[in-house]
């Protein structure tokens, strides 16, 4: 996120730096930082753990699949259909 002022009550207006440039010359024209948003900053972590849950969900199937092979081969019925 790109460095920015913000208002703070009681405080007045604060420069909220983003990288080392601002933060040592206190001149935002100095920022270096990428125009980024709050969601372009939080979606490659939301898609790391979509990414983990989805390969959790396909072990945990393939799982299953071999328990119901196992089952099935010992002639023992289940109660519930596949999908």
């Amino acid at each position: 996120m790109r460095c920015h002022y913000e208002n703070v009550e009681g405080v007045g207006r604060v420069l909220i730096p983003g990288c080392m440039a601002v933060a040592v010359t206190n001149d935002i024209d100095m920022c270096t930082c990428g125009p980024t948003t709050i969601r372009q900053f939080e979606t490659p972590t939301y898609k790391k753990y979509a990414e983990m849950l989805i390969k959790r969900i396909r072990e945990l199937e393939e799982e299953n699949e071999y328990y119901r092979k196992l089952l099935e081969s010992n002639e023992v019925t289940l109660k519930y259909e596949t999908i």
